[in-house]
């Protein structure tokens, strides 16, 4: 049997729990979290544009191939 005071106390940690949640993991990030995370999309960002450029070219490539044979 849980006494008046073990109650309460299971109260309280339910509510730091329900608002623990309502938070939202974006709000328990810090400042590392985000320099980490813009250094992740920086690299991306780097390798998509790169990828990109090399898919210009092969289809300007193509392009020229198919425009030389027409």
């Amino acid at each position: 049997m849980m006494s008046e005071e073990d109650i309460k106390n299971h109260h309280k940690q339910i509510e730091e729990l329900k608002n623990k949640k309502s938070k939202g993991p974006a709000e328990d990030r810090g400042p590392l979290d985000l320099t980490k995370r813009i250094e992740v999309l920086e690299f991306r960002n780097e390798k998509l544009h790169k990828y990109n450029e090399k898919l210009i070219e092969e289809v300007r490539t193509l392009r020229s191939k198919l425009n030389d044979k027409g």
